[in-house]
This record gives structure tokens, sequence and C-alpha cells, in this order.
């Protein structure tokens, strides 16, 4: 009993604190310094017509993190996008939906990313310091109609990859930050035996448990729902206010994509509430009606609040109108830390209007209309100009610099001038293709080969930097000791088939050649390279990158075509993962990108192969299958992202199977491990070498667990652990607006976007 009334005391404390907050207006700026590498070609693998279509001008800076996707912007249109952010949100604005991306609230008001900290875990300050920051900013954009707050739930497998790495990553960092502090504190004086230190570790704040399926979270999602409940009765100005949803982490999927999700199920809703009055040939009163129950109309206006750049792309392929993103400036988020180092940092109860920034996502559709007006000219390409079409391509091609789901191509990187090098080549083969990339998840297979084939001539002067740079003979190796018929192939490089050994890997589960060894493939003849790495045979840039990073052979001849050429059909149906996953919503939970790198551009060729079972034609627009499968159960998420040093974030019988030598998954969790810096200044950015997860043998050594759980004479969870892996539903909270129907308080939980605003609907939850 004790251990249940224990979930209740952060909640009952955070209800006896009531804030009134005033009213802000938002403005803010954005650092604008960057250019771009200077141009470069290699000519030894590209036809005459090969040179770059559009050469970049040069840079040096060096960008890291959020800021590189703002950066960019600031950059690319200066005068109307700086003149535009720096106006932030008008006072006479009129904000319709607003969606809060919760976890950019969690982290800040926990443990606020200090470095060279340790924080003492205070649930009930932690909780009421995030319920105090959600109130603030629902009273600086003050939505109508809608206030969304959306918690990370289960991820699909793809994300977890990504999740896994950061919190192995973090638990490494927290151990060695700990190690500080403890020895300054001893070499402070401090007085106390050894015990003391290892109690204050105990009661330290774990990070990796803003994690779903975790006490922590559980007890901040009742306690969510029930701040909602109690600002309903008790501050006018929610009284007064929006409906307001609450999807808790127990509702699978990232925060950012269920609003999304949430966005498309509204409108798809709305449309066909249309069609059926039009059909019905419905009366007036009965229209009103059906508008109220559904929160999104054509021309509303969306504000989304969150720090992840990400949020760019998923709120261009909205195609919404009206919709901006809201978040604080990076210069304060950052203070005391790289750039800012000298800025003092404040904390987030201090922020003020001027702390904060926007950005309307109209403006950059704006821009983009104005660089392609020259499309919109009758005739100018095959089919009617569209804009929506022009975004999506975009969209597209920065998934090509990386993402959550898959890593960057190995030559294309942000900070490199990707993005603008990318935009000229698009806008320059256009006119030549007369139609678009992509068509929402499809991809034109033979233009994207073309669009990669002038890409990739940046490719071996991109690893030719590298090397000066990393004093790494292997980058330096050039690719003209590659003249047989089977290094490079495909339409645009030399017309040659792919090759034997590799064509069965056009298939997904194609079956290996077996190992072998050609005496025909022999390293470079750079003498500096071969005393550095006598028993390595690559022979160029290329074999080196594969051997270095994926531990695949030049010499292996035959196995390693194979590999490569699987690498790249992973790497195309990622895309088209990434894709449904940004215009339709997860359409695989259980497919991920089996690598830790990205192929090499010029590897992406003869890409129509991937596609000979599609016999749908459609413009010659192609989409991979998916099958659909179900999320991962919370706490089999917990034991595929925590690390060990976070084992005490899961129930006892679970934890044991990371830190006990004789469980089947403890391969899985190795103490230690390595980073790859793969280039890249900061340490964040570094790719961390641990095993991926085997899904089918953890959920069936959970699964034992749990049924064992269930039939036992002796339960091994408790009833509180138990109900942290249940799946729950999105929680609508209607305002009362007047006392009569402040009166009427039933259950409104539900998973369907559709919400009767005449009725004081709030969530009820079992604790």
């Amino acid at each position: 009993m004790m251990r249940q009334l224990s979930y209740l005391r952060p909640v009952l404390a955070v209800l006896g604190f009531v804030w009134c907050i005033p009213t802000l207006s938002v403005a803010f700026t954005v650092p604008s310094s960057f250019t771009l590498p200077s141009s470069f070609r290699s000519t030894n693998r590209f036809h005459h017509d090969s040179t770059p279509l559009s050469s970049p001008p040069s840079s040096t800076t060096a960008l890291f993190g959020i800021p590189k996707m703002f950066r960019w912007l600031s950059d690319q249109y200066p005068d109307i996008i700086n003149r535009q952010l720096e106006e932030g949100l008008a006072p006479d604005l009129q904000v319709d939906s607003f969606y809060l991306d919760m976890n950019g609230i969690i982290h800040p008001c926990t443990h606020g990313n200090a470095e060279g900290e340790i924080i003492i875990l205070d649930e009930t300050a932690m909780f009421k310091k995030i319920f105090l920051y959600v109130d603030r900013l629902y009273k600086l954009v003050q939505p109508d109609k809608l206030l969304y707050l959306a918690v990370d739930g289960v991820a699909p497998r793809a994300k977890m990859n990504q999740q896994r790495s950061r919190r192995f990553r973090s638990a490494k960092e927290a151990e060695m930050t700990a190690a500080e502090v403890i020895a300054r504190k001893n070499a402070a004086g401090a007085k106390g035996p050894k015990k003391s230190d290892e109690e204050w570790l105990e009661r330290r704040f774990d990070s990796n448990c803003i994690t779903p399926g975790t006490d922590f979270m559980l007890k901040l999602s009742i306690a969510l729902q029930k701040w909602v409940e109690f600002k309903m009765k008790a501050d006018p100005f929610w009284q007064n206010g929006a409906t307001v949803i609450v999807s808790g982490p127990d509702v699978p999927g990232e925060g950012e994509h269920k609003v999304m999700d949430f966005l498309r199920d509204s409108r798809e809703q709305y449309y066909q509430r249309q069609q059926q009055r039009n059909d019905n040939d419905a009366d007036d009163n009965n229209d009103e009606e059906e508008e109220e129950k559904i929160l999104w109309e054509p021309n509303w206006t969306h504000v989304l609040y969150g720090l992840d750049a990400d949020l760019i792309m998923l709120g261009l392929v909205s195609h919404e109108p009206n919709f901006m993103l809201l978040r604080e400036k990076m210069s304060v988020v950052m203070a005391g830390r790289g750039r800012n180092k000298y800025r003092k940092k404040k904390d987030m109860m201090e922020y003020t209007k001027n702390d904060f920034e926007v950005l309307e996502l109209s403006s950059l559709r704006q821009l983009l209309a104005l660089q392609f007006r020259r499309f919109d000219d009758d005739g100018a390409l095959n089919v009617d100009f569209d804009l929506n079409r022009v975004v999506d391509d975009f969209v597209f091609m920065c998934m090509l610099v990386g993402n959550d789901f898959l890593s960057h191509m190995p030559h294309m990187e942000i900070d490199g001038g990707a993005i603008s090098m990318m935009m000229s080549t698009y806008i320059d083969l256009l006119p030549e293709w007369g139609d678009y990339l992509t068509k929402k998840e499809q991809i034109h297979p033979q233009r994207f080969e073309q669009f990669l084939y002038h890409l990739a001539v940046y490719e071996e002067e991109h690893f030719k930097r590298r090397g000066f740079e990393e004093n790494e003979p292997g980058w330096k190796l050039t690719a003209d000791a590659e003249d047989d018929i089977c290094d490079f192939y495909g339409e645009y490089f030399t017309k040659d088939p792919t090759p034997e050994a590799a064509k069965p890997a056009n298939r997904k589960g194609a079956p290996e050649p077996p190992e072998s060894d050609d005496p025909n493939i022999q390293a470079s003849g750079n003498r500096g390279f071969r005393r550095q790495y006598p028993t390595v045979r690559a022979r160029s840039y290329r074999d080196f990158y594969y051997e270095t990073k994926m531990g695949w052979k030049a010499s292996d001849r035959n196995r390693t075509l194979f590999r490569r050429r699987a690498h790249v059909r992973d790497y195309i149906e990622g895309l088209h993962w990434n894709l449904n996953y940004y215009h339709n919503g997860c359409c695989s939970w259980d497919w991920y990108f089996p690598h830790l790198y990205s192929p090499l551009c010029t590897d992406v060729v003869n890409l129509h192969e991937f596609y000979e079972d599609d016999d749908n034609d459609n413009d010659g627009f192609k989409s991979f299958p998916f099958e659909l499968g179900t999320p991962f159960p919370s706490l089999a998420q917990l034991l595929s992202v925590l690390p060990p040093q976070s084992a005490q974030l899961l129930p006892p019988p679970l934890g044991e199977l990371m830190i006990n030598p004789a469980s089947p998954l403890t391969e899985y969790y190795p103490p230690d491990f390595t980073t790859d810096p793969n280039g890249k200044r900061q340490s964040w950015e570094a790719v961390v070498e641990i095993p991926f997860i085997d899904a089918d043998i953890l959920l069936d050594t959970m699964d034992k667990i749990l049924e064992k759980d269930k039939t036992g004479e002796s339960p091994l969870l408790t009833k509180g652990e138990r109900l942290r892996n249940v799946r729950g539903k999105q929680h609508v909270f209607a305002p009362p607006r007047n006392d009569e129907e402040e009166e009427h308080n039933g259950d409104a939980t539900t998973s369907s976007p559709k919400v009767n605003a005449k009725g004081s609907n709030t969530a009820k939850v079992d604790a």
C-alpha cells in the first residue's frame, strides 16, 4: 500500500501550488555567419558533363547541434528570415492551436542539460517547474481552440537505436561527472565517511529516467493529468481557454509525430464531415454541431513549441498555410557553453519575452516560391508547378544530411554546405526532369540516381580534406587505382551493370557469398598508408571507408561487393521509411537501419533494380513495402535503450538482465564502449559503437519473465511496475466556460482527435 501511495506524493504536492503567470510576447534574432566549402570536383570517374552544376563558395564555419538548420536558413534568406524572426509573435496574432513537444520542457526543467554538476532528485520540485513552464507558455501564446501536450511515448525501432546511443553516452558522461564532483569535494576537505558519497550518488537524478516506462514518467503522467484537471477548475484563464489534450508517455509515438498524426487525422475527419454534410444536405444547425467536434479548420493558425530542428521539416510537410515554430533563443539555452560561454545562464523561470524566437514556416514557403518562380511559367515543366511538391523534395533532400533515423551520407553535412549544394543541383536538374523527385512516400529512382551522381562529384575531395584535417592517409587515397569493371558501375558512371556477386543483394535477406581472398586486390602504392596499415589492402578512400567503418575487407572481394550493395538497399529502404513517417505516420514500428554508417554516394547506383517487384508504373515513382507491426511494450523499450548504469530504472527482474553475466542479453550491454568522431568536432556528434539489440531475443526473454510474474506463486513485479507497461490513451479536457458546464465533469479519455467542445470533459485518472 505504501508503495502505491508513493505515486501520489508528488501529484498532491503539485496540486497545492497555484500560479498566476503574466502574459508574455515574443521576439528574437538569429546569429548569421555561414558560408560554404570551396568548389571541388574529382575528374577521374565522371563524364565530361559532370562539372558541378553550381559551385558553392568557401567556408570554415564550425556549427554544432540544433542551430545548424536555423543558421542555414538565416544565411540562405538573410533579409526576410532574420527580420521576420526578430518580430516574433505579433501582438494581434490569433493562434488557434498550440502544440507542446513536452520533452523539450521536461529535460531543461529537471536537469537543465547541466554539465559538470550532479542534480539531486526532487520529483515534487521538478514537476512544479515543468507545470509552471507549461502554464507560462500557454499564457504566452494564448491559443483559442486547442492546447496539445505531447510527451514522448514508445518510439519506432528506427528511433530506439539513436535513443540507445544517446543514453549510453549520457550514462558514461554521468559517471565521469560524478567521479569529478566527488574528487573536488574530497579535495576541498569535505568530511564524512565514504558511505555518505554512495548515499549521495544514489539520490542523484538520472536523466535516463525521462524514458517511457520508468517510475518517474508514470508519476509525471498522472501528475500532469491531475494538474490540468485542477487548472480547469481553479484558473480563470484555463476555464475560459482552449480544449486541452494530453498525450502521455503511455501513448506510443514521439511527441512531435503525435502532433503530426493528430493534425492529419483531424484534417481528414474535417473533410469527411464536409463531404457527409454535402451528401446528406444537412441543415445549418447540424453543420455547426459537427464543426465543433473537430479541432481543425483550413485557415487555423498553428504554433508548435520545441527545440528540435526537425520540427521545421515536419511543419513544412504538413502543408499547413499558417504554421509557426516557437522556441527559446539558442544564445539563451546555450549560455555558459561554446560561443556563449561568457553569457550568464538564466533560470527558465526568469525568461522574458525577449528570450524566445519564432519562425513562420509560411515565410519559408514564400521564399522557396520566389526561388522557384521561373518554373511557374507555362511549359517550364511537364507538369503543373506545385509548391507543395517542391517543399516535399526539399525535405527529402534534407534527409541526406542525416536525422534521428538515418546517418548522413559521408560527404553530405549541413556545415559543409550540403543543403545549398543540393538546392543548386536540384534547380539545375528540374527543367531536364520536367517533374519532381518524390511523390509523398514515393521516389523517382532514375532522377534520384542522376541527382546523386552530380553530388558525388564532391565526394573524393571531401575525404582528401578530411585526410589532411585528421592526418589520416587512408582518406587521401584517390580512386585512380579502382580500375576493375566491378568498382564503378551504374548508368551515370560507366553504364556497366551491377556485378554478379552483388546482384542477389538487391533483395532483402539474400544469403551472402562465402569468404574469399582475391589476390588481384592489392593495397595502394602510397608509402605513408602502407607503413601505417601494413595489413590493409585498400586501394582507395572507398575501400578504406568500408574496411575501417564497416569491417568489410577489400580483399574479400565478392562478399564485400554483396555487402556494399545490400548496404545501399537498406539505405534506400530507410529513405522510403522516412518519407512515410513524415507524410503518413509510422509505416513500420519494427524497421530500423541496421548500420552505424551510410553508404558512399558513389555506390548509390542502379536504383531501379531495387524496385523490380513493383509493377505499378505511377509515372516512374516507386515505393517500398513495409509491415506495420506493433510498438514495443514500454518496459521492452526501456530494456532496449537503457545502459547497464541505469538498470535501477527497470523493475529488478528486468534490470538484472542487463548486469547478470548469465543473462541471454548480456552482450548487448557492454560496460564500456568506444566512440568514433567520424570527422566531427563535437563529442555528442560521435558515433557510439555499441551492438544493435536483437528484438526477438529481447522480447522473448522479457515475455518469459512477465509470464512467470502472472502465473507464478509469488509475483515478480509490483502493481505499479505492471502499470508502467500498460498502453494508455490521450486525455481530453474541455474548459467549463461557465458555471453550468463546470458541474458537468465526466470522463473524456479518448484516442480520437474529435472533441465535443460544448461539454466540460476532464480526464478521470485511476491512480
